[in-house]
């Protein structure tokens, strides 16, 4: 049986800064890297609040979804790294308008994200062909 690695980028997701791709699709399945909140036009971190940021974390992951052909419905886990677990209400609020069918697995918790943003999130999405 042969393997099958993609890597997957978009101009519309905050790009990597260092040596990772923005995703892979390996086989039927597409692992998104830790996605940050920068705005990927302009490069620069968005406003310091936590909507703001899921927000854009979120638009950047919906965006490398849709270069394979996939919606929000296709993840099945999604790894939330807030800076600050009071932020975990306003966080949820944005969260769920991202999806309509139904909710990924999930796991969240407070930890340090780089550079000292508010949100960093990872995904995992099921693409069967």
């Amino acid at each position: 049986m042969a393997k099958s690695k993609q890597v997957v980028f978009t101009d519309k997701a905050v790009k990597p800064v260092g040596p990772y791709s923005q995703a892979v699709r390996a086989g039927d399945f597409l692992f998104i890297s830790g996605t940050v909140p920068v705005d990927p036009v302009t490069g620069q971190v968005v406003a310091r609040e936590i909507a703001v940021q899921t927000r854009q974390v979120f638009d950047s992951i919906k965006a490398i979804l849709m270069a394979v052909g996939a919606t929000m419905d296709d993840l099945v886990k999604v790894t939330i790294h807030l800076h600050d677990a009071r932020d975990w209400p306003a966080m949820n609020e944005v969260y769920r308008t991202y999806f309509t069918s139904y909710l990924p697995a999930r796991m969240a918790f407070e930890g340090k994200p780089p550079l000292d943003y508010l949100i960093d999130v990872d995904a995992i999405a099921y693409l069967p062909a």
